[in-house]
């Protein structure tokens, strides 16, 4: 088997259109006449993090929109996202974007696919995330690969080393760590003592590995799935059909549930984010800002949450589709561009409108939450 590794792509944005989407995401210190900035992970995890910042996870065309749809195509994307300022998306929209941007700025990657794990159990190939080729930040002699995904529900907020049980820091105190087996918990391979098997056999059975991306959300709490994937290379056309499951009038959980991640960094703390990350220790090129100084505001159905670091700020149940329909303009900055009234009679009667006469769940939300799911636990602990 010959050494392979992916090749630099020519990116599909021009240099104009690279320039803008850098300035649409206060990439630090970039002006409209710095030089691009250079394919290291320190780029690498500024472009991640400042994706994450600028582009919330939603699907509220599908909901509040007259006609409104999720279109996988990228000049549709560039459009939306850049051109018009209209919000975010979900993973097989925002991550074909970034990854535009990292063959625009010299990076190797490939896109795979992912199953989310929701309410226990394993969903299809619904979610799209990226393996990003480097030099290691632990060993500068070796390459490796660094998972990067800015198109997740609760999206990890630095790049991941490929590696067996490595683990950073999220949001606060909560952690992402990846691990790696020789096949999906759902596999229908098992080992075997024979000896006769062919060489083909054994090809297959090897190329059955498969990671898990995992987050614990506090030290004293579980590790819980949120997606697998295997490292088999996907292609244009595979987001494009697998949309086709995510973005119909019924699809779950995006035409069922209102589910709404927006990142921010914190005005009054990232100050203090440099001399954070010296005092912890932690890897620089990884942490361009503490894991404290970020804050998460989030919609999930009927409830609203804000949080910065471990701190739970506000913690709401949304009354009515009016009210929600004004947090998502007024906190999130989204639905600008479609009047309030509009918006509340387009969801009427879709599955995902607001069910003020059920009963409220006041503890746990479960719900799937990426490319046909992502799983995101609302915890108020």
């Amino acid at each position: 088997m010959p050494n392979l590794r992916p090749k630099h792509l020519a990116s599909r944005l021009t240099e104009a259109q690279t320039r803008t989407v850098l300035s649409t995401i206060s990439f630090p210190h970039f002006t409209p006449t710095s030089s691009l900035p250079p394919p290291t992970l320190t780029t690498l995890s500024l472009l991640h993090i400042h994706f994450l910042t600028t582009f919330p996870f939603e699907a509220l065309s599908l909901n509040y929109e007259p006609g409104g749809l999720m279109s996988p195509h990228l000049p549709d994307i560039y459009s939306r996202f850049v051109e018009r300022r209209l919000g975010g998306g979900y993973c097989l929209q925002v991550n074909q974007l970034y990854r535009e941007m990292l063959s625009a700025l010299g990076f190797r990657w490939i896109g795979v696919m992912g199953r989310v794990f929701a309410n226990g159990d394993w969903s299809g190939l619904t979610h799209t995330t990226t393996l990003v080729l480097l030099d290691s930040h632990v060993d500068s002699s070796k390459k490796v690969y660094y998972l990067s995904d800015v198109g997740f529900g609760s999206s990890p907020h630095r790049p991941l080393l490929l590696r067996d049980g490595w683990e950073e820091f999220g949001r606060g105190g909560e952690k992402f760590r990846l691990v790696k087996a020789d096949v999906h918990p759902s596999s229908i391979f098992e080992e075997s003592d024979e000896q006769t098997d062919d060489a083909e056999v054994l090809a297959i059975a090897s190329n059955q590995t498969t990671w898990r991306l995992q987050n614990r959300k506090k030290a004293d709490k579980d590790w819980e799935n949120c997606y697998s994937f295997s490292p088999l290379e996907c292609f244009t056309p595979d987001y494009i059909a697998t949309n086709k499951a995510t973005s119909h009038a019924q699809s779950v959980p995006f035409a069922t549930t209102i589910l709404v991640v927006r990142y921010l960094l914190h005005l009054q703390l990232v100050s203090q984010s440099e001399a954070l990350v010296e005092r912890d220790g932690l890897a620089k090129d990884l942490y361009p800002y503490h894991p404290s100084v970020v804050e998460q505001r989030l919609i999930v159905g009927d409830r609203y949450l804000v949080r910065v670091g471990d701190e739970v700020k506000v913690d709401k149940v949304i009354s009515s589709e009016e009210e929600r329909v004004g947090l998502l303009k007024s906190e999130f900055g989204l639905l600008q561009h479609v009047e309030t009234q509009v918006a509340v009679n387009e969801i009427s009667g879709k599955p995902s409108r607001l069910k003020s006469d059920e009963k409220k769940v006041k503890e746990e939300h479960k719900v799937e939450v990426n490319g046909s799911s992502t799983r995101s636990t609302i915890d108020t602990a």
